[in-house]
């Protein structure tokens, strides 16, 4: 947004300097970002004659002009080869010394041999086109001589660059910010508001003769009015309209056109113009679009609406997306000799929605998206009429039509002087809150109970809703440099609840097991799931689809944290990284359907790549260094029943003899583990074996949540240790005998490690062998070789049996 520091003395008596105002403004909350001088470089150009035209001795193409600064002073020779110089003429000249705009430091020179004491400057020279100008800027005659061009063009003007937020669309227009900057004196200042008067074209008869305007939908259009002027000339409009309009940052066209945009900029209310003779029957429907209905918008785009669109229609046609652009098929041209103007007030929430599916981001739509003062609608067409009927001779049809079937209806809010102190720390009168709140224009009375106000909220404030939005406005007037600063007071100190400080631990042992922490994007691509084979898991499959995501890499909620762990695993080896262990907790978002909010997992996930120590000789270190990882911190959380069940039908995504399921009570599934599948390993550029995991932390913590530590003394009483190497069929799972080891050995086992597994020459196809340490100690005594040997052979006697196991080396 740009303002005038010109243009804004126009509504209100400024005394600040533009360094001042724009500190101001600052401050109360409408943020400067940049202050330009319009007239920066010009500073030393003044308006000169050219008296004589000589030519050139020594060039076909270039003259040398003899121009004066004043009637009484010397002619200065200029050569130039300007096409358009002519005796007479009004210029603007830059003497000897004089540094233009783009830079150039004008010099006395010689050209072709004559002398050339200074330039006369062409528009493009002077920073007021970017195009070439095709030869030098020619003045009015009425120019002053040797007057300061700056001020004759009325450049001497400070363009402020506002960085507003959506809070603050009120200022969207010049009087809404002289309105913010008439709150910044402590004195009464007056809002000088344009008067509108025009003449309107009797003999024409009165508008509903030749408009009709019909509101089929009233919740997406409040309130809609229009005028009728007849007889215009479409031509270029006056210089200081054009002169206001390229200060704001806006390109001026044509003269129905730039008075729009002056309005707009004015008020804050976008007008819309129709060539009144191209609309069907002089009717205006305002309706919601068909569904796949096309219209051709002005800027030549084939727009395919849907029907939660609002579109203004005749009859026959579509003829503008309402609120947002108009259509080509009433386009204002140079044809064009009746205009019907548009000033209406359209839902918010509407006009964000279809300038974000048609991807269409105007000044209009800019604005009534984030709202617009319904109340000022006739007054903002009125204005526009005025200035068409002034500029140039047009005539308006009496009568205005104002369709507004939901009348507006301000708000009344209960604010309380003490709520207001105890918000912001000061100690204010209800007196001063009035004060405060009249300054922004918000009529303010007494309420039943002492020490309440009253408060309307006028209707261009439609930011306010709320008692603590009046809060906001009295602090920024009140000024937030005068707040005194204070410590806050606490009476409680915060701290992590019970499953937070459980992720602690959990993140703490893993970094302890040697795995780093990583966070990945909760937005994330479907491709991704697609290309790891993810989606053939309904669980992975329910994805939560942003409506307006910033690119497809980001157009759904992650439903796992496996796609994320992928990624990081792959960059860095990508980037040449050896190895790599990494974890990562975070909540997992899946559909439920409906409108219902999608649920919200906790999960745990990691990965490793780069183990080389095939301690189990399986070929697959990843997998079994990982796996020892989530078994030590299982231990350590106290999460007992846990059981790695090979998984021989799920999960594709994973290698099919290096996966397993992670079941609690060997009946309830978890989480899982296994080998990247090796074709996907090698599509997503991961070395062979990188082994993930995945494990519902939901899950984990309400099984461990109860769990409490008992401390024991430490016994006294020696170990005695026994080795127990087996041989069995290479199908049963190791973890099986483990576990059927330690409940066969009751009480006094108090141990028992897995040190070798062994297949080779020494054992017979089809078998392996596996070796333990079991230790065995008592708590009250020092146990006897053969209460050992006992508990000992009953646990081979059970291996037999149940395992068909044999002892090795007997």
């Amino acid at each position: 947004m740009q303002i005038s520091y010109n243009w804004l003395k126009k509504y209100i008596d400024i005394n600040f300097t533009p360094d001042d105002l724009s500190e101001k403004l600052t401050m109360a909350g409408l943020e400067v970002e940049g202050v330009e001088y319009l007239g920066e470089g010009l500073e030393d150009i003044v308006i000169a004659k050219i008296e004589e035209i000589k030519e050139h001795p020594n060039a076909d193409k270039l003259v040398i002009c003899m121009v004066k600064t004043a009637a009484d002073k010397k002619a200065i020779p200029v050569v130039t080869g300007a096409p358009n110089v002519e005796t007479g003429q009004l210029v603007p000249f830059a003497a000897v010394g004089t540094t233009l705009p783009n830079g150039m430091e004008i010099e006395e020179v010689r050209l072709r041999g004559e002398l050339s004491q200074g330039m006369i400057c062409s528009k493009d020279e002077l920073g007021l086109q970017e195009e070439r100008a095709e030869g030098i800027m020619v003045l009015d005659d009425n120019a002053p001589l040797g007057g300061s061009f700056l001020k004759y063009k009325r450049l001497d003007d400070y363009v402020f660059k506002l960085d507003l937020t959506p809070n603050y669309a009120r200022c969207l227009g010049m009087i809404g910010v002289a309105r913010e900057i008439k709150s910044l004196y402590a004195q009464e200042k007056d809002l000088k508001t344009p008067p509108i008067s025009f003449e309107e074209a009797e003999e024409l008869g009165e508008i509903n003769d030749y408009v009709e305007v019909e509101i089929e939908d009233p919740d997406l259009c409040p309130r809609y009015t229009a005028r009728l002027v007849k007889n215009v000339k479409i031509k270029e409009s006056p210089e200081w309209i054009k002169r206001r309009l390229k200060a704001a940052g806006i390109r001026p066209i044509n003269n129905v056109v730039d008075i729009s945009n002056f309005v707009l900029m004015e008020y804050n209310q976008p007008l819309h113009t129709f060539d009144f003779n191209k609309i069907k029957d002089g009717k205006i429907i305002v309706r919601r679009a068909e569904a796949e209905e096309k219209m051709l918008t002005l800027d030549e785009e084939e727009r395919v609406l849907d029907d939660e669109m609002l579109v203004i229609s005749d009859p026959e046609k579509a003829v503008a997306v309402g609120g947002v652009m108009g259509g080509a098929n009433t386009e204002v041209t140079e044809e064009t000799t009746d205009v019907l103007i548009e000033s209406a007030y359209f839902n918010p929430v509407s006009i964000r929605k279809t300038a974000k599916k048609l991807g269409m981001h105007s000044d209009s739509s800019h604005r009534f998206e984030r709202g617009v003062d319904i109340e000022k609608a006739i007054e903002a067409n009125n204005r526009a009429c005025q200035m068409l009927a002034k500029c140039d001779g047009a005539k308006v049809v009496p009568g205005v039509i104002d369709n507004y079937p939901l009348k507006y209806e301000s708000a009344v809010i209960t604010l309380s002087t003490a709520r207001v102190n105890e918000l912001l720390g000061i100690e204010l009168e209800a007196k001063e809150v009035k004060e405060s709140l009249e300054r922004l224009g918000f009529e303010v009375n007494p309420a039943a109970e002492a020490g309440e106000l009253e408060v309307t909220v006028p209707s261009f404030r439609t930011d306010v809703e709320q008692a603590a939005d009046l809060v906001e406005e009295i602090a920024r007037v009140y000024g937030y440099n005068k707040i005194p600063s204070t410590r806050p007071i606490s009476k409680q100190r915060g701290k992590r609840n019970p499953q937070q400080k459980f992720e602690v631990e959990v993140k703490e042992l893993l970094q302890a097991g040697g795995l780093d922490e990583v966070i990945t994007y909760s937005l994330q691509d479907k491709k991704s799931y697609q290309d790891l084979n993810l989606t053939q898991f309904e669980d992975y499959a329910k994805f939560v689809s942003i409506k307006n995501p910033l690119s497809e890499a980001f157009g759904i909620l992650r439903t796992s944290l496996i796609p994320g762990i992928v990624n990081v695993l792959s960059s860095n080896a990508r980037r040449q990284g050896s190895e790599m262990a990494v974890f990562e907790t975070g909540t997992v978002f899946r559909n439920k359907g409906g409108n219902t909010r999608p649920e919200e997992l906790n999960m745990l996930g990691g990965g490793i790549f780069g183990r080389d120590v095939d301690l189990w000789q399986q070929g697959a270190p990843n997998f079994f260094e990982l796996k020892g990882v989530l078994e030590m911190l299982f231990e350590r959380i106290q999460l007992d029943k846990v059981s790695f069940i090979p998984d021989n039908d799920n999960r594709d995504f994973l290698h099919p003899g290096r996966r397993a399921e992670i079941k609690y009570d060997e009946t309830q599934t978890f989480g899982f583990i296994g080998e990247i599948h090796p074709e996907l390993a090698d599509q997503n550029n991961l070395p062979a074996g990188t082994t993930i995991f995945e494990l519902d932390l939901d899950f984990i913590f309400e099984k461990t949540a109860e769990k409490s530590y008992n401390y024991q003394k430490l016994v006294k009483y020696p170990v005695l240790a026994r080795d127990l190497a087996i041989v069995m069929a290479e199908e049963i799972a190791v973890g099986d005998i483990h576990q059927a080891i330690k409940e066969q050995g009751g009480e006094i086992l108090k141990g028992v490690e897995l040190f070798d597994i062994y297949q080779g020459d020494q054992i017979k196809d089809g078998d392996k062998s596996a070796a333990f340490q079991l230790k065995f100690q008592a708590d009250d005594k020092t146990l006897t070789d053969q209460e050992v040997n006992e508990r000992f052979n009953q646990i081979v006697k059970h291996l037999k049996k149940e395992y068909s196991a044999e002892i090795r080396g007997n």
